[in-house]
């Protein structure tokens, strides 16, 4: 029977002197510089997703100015009499605050430019009794210049003239 006695005394059981050092030393600086770099890209996509969330509201703040721009443009285009609603232009308002511009602002980015133009269905059919020749389509196309980048919406709505029996 082969017996291996144990020689360790009890002291020499326990965790030795080297490694309690080991567990109770700090971080090293090379554990100091991994977490660094780790916490440096975190941050760094942190900042990248903030900087696309502001750039994103500006965008959307333009598109709606220029909506709304667009609209009141075709509320305008409502307000005349239906039989005097015809042809096309171009419009130019401020980004800032709606008033009359020039083309010289819509080229620097200053201005918006509304394009207007009214379709007519009356020659569509020589019936009267057709019903589109009593529509008129006005379309407006916005067009704005935002970090040399040209950007556009289109705008329309339908006009229907006043006929004998219709109730005001």
């Amino acid at each position: 029977m082969d017996v291996r006695l144990d020689r360790r005394s009890p002291k020499q059981s326990s965790p030795s002197r080297l490694s309690q050092a080991e567990s109770e030393a700090g971080y090293t600086l090379l554990e100091i510089l991994v977490a660094l770099v780790v916490l440096t890209i975190g941050v760094l996509g942190f900042m990248a997703l903030q900087f696309q969330s502001v750039n994103g509201r500006a965008f959307a703040r333009s598109m709606n100015t220029a909506s709304t721009a667009g609209l009141a443009t075709l509320e305008e285009m409502r307000t005349i009499n239906f039989d005097q609603l015809q042809g096309s232009g171009t419009l130019y308002r401020s980004r800032w605050d709606g008033t009359e511009a020039a083309e010289a602002d819509y080229d620097s980015g200053d201005a918006y430019k509304i394009e207007w133009n009214v379709g007519d269905f009356a020659g569509i059919s020589a019936n009267p009794n057709v019903r589109l020749r009593e529509l008129k389509t006005v379309y407006a196309v916005v067009r704005w210049k935002e970090k040399g980048v040209e950007h556009s919406m289109t705008l329309t709505t339908f006009e229907r003239g006043f006929k004998t029996g219709d109730t005001t």
